[in-house]
């Protein structure tokens, strides 16, 4: 068979599906590196509440501090209704709260659409939770 007598239909048609496959990996490469990045944001919240949390005289002031952390990253941006914080804290071996520990769980809900950059129905959920020890000797 000679190359001329090739009409070159086959061609264009497995380009098509080439182009379709490109176009799909490229979306949910996209996706999912939104996604990764929406968790590394709400792990950094996480963290700097757990250690503002940390860092108060008692467990209510370190309840509104960590709830202020949360407040000053990006989040409300990113997560639909803003970023709920819940805080928890385990006293020291004498049952004060210098000594103890103080957990910052920090939930954040994603829709699908923001992370894919078109509409897509339905929404994640992204949580961190982040322990830090109180110091005992920080007034």
């Amino acid at each position: 068979m000679r190359w001329r007598d090739d009409e070159g239909i086959a061609t264009p048609v497995e380009m098509m599906y080439l182009l379709v496959f490109c176009l799909v990996a490229v979306l949910f490469i996209g996706y999912v590196g939104r996604l990764h990045t929406a968790g590394v944001q709400v792990t950094n919240a996480a963290q700097a509440a757990a250690r503002a949390a940390s860092l108060a005289p008692n467990p209510s002031s370190g309840a509104a501090a960590a709830a202020a952390a949360v407040d000053t990253q990006a989040l409300r941006l990113r997560c639909q209704g803003g970023a709920s914080t819940r805080v928890t804290w385990v006293p020291s071996p004498t049952g004060s709260w210098q000594g103890g520990s103080v957990t910052v769980v920090v939930t954040c809900v994603v829709r699908n659409s923001s992370l894919a950059g078109v509409w897509v129905p339905g929404q994640r959920s992204v949580t961190v939770r982040d322990t830090q020890p109180i110091d005992r000797y920080h007034r």
